[in-house]
């Protein structure tokens, strides 16, 4: 379904839930592909990605969506998380 409605966030949505951990990033990162304006895709990946591959998803979140606070905010907690106050102000 995907191959023929490749922007439609409700079937990204049902194959990263019926996926494991690894499959569901990978559709994740096929989904800021294709729907790059949806902000819960890319909170979504950030979740599942390591801090170092986290940081860059959520960079490239901000330069796609740029006035999404959710996405300035995520990426503010995850730097807190990791003991770098210094990035956040």
């Amino acid at each position: 379904a995907l191959e023929h409605v490749p922007n439609s966030v409700k079937l990204w949505k049902m194959a990263t839930e019926m996926a494991n951990e690894e499959d569901a990033r990978i559709f994740l990162s096929r989904a800021v592909e294709c729907c790059p304006q949806h902000t819960e895709l890319w909170l979504a990946l950030a979740r599942l990605e390591t801090y170092e591959n986290a940081r860059k998803v959520l960079n490239r979140a901000r330069e796609t969506i740029p006035t999404e606070a959710a996405i300035w905010i995520s990426a503010a907690k995850l730097e807190e998380a990791h003991g770098n106050e210094r990035f956040v102000g």
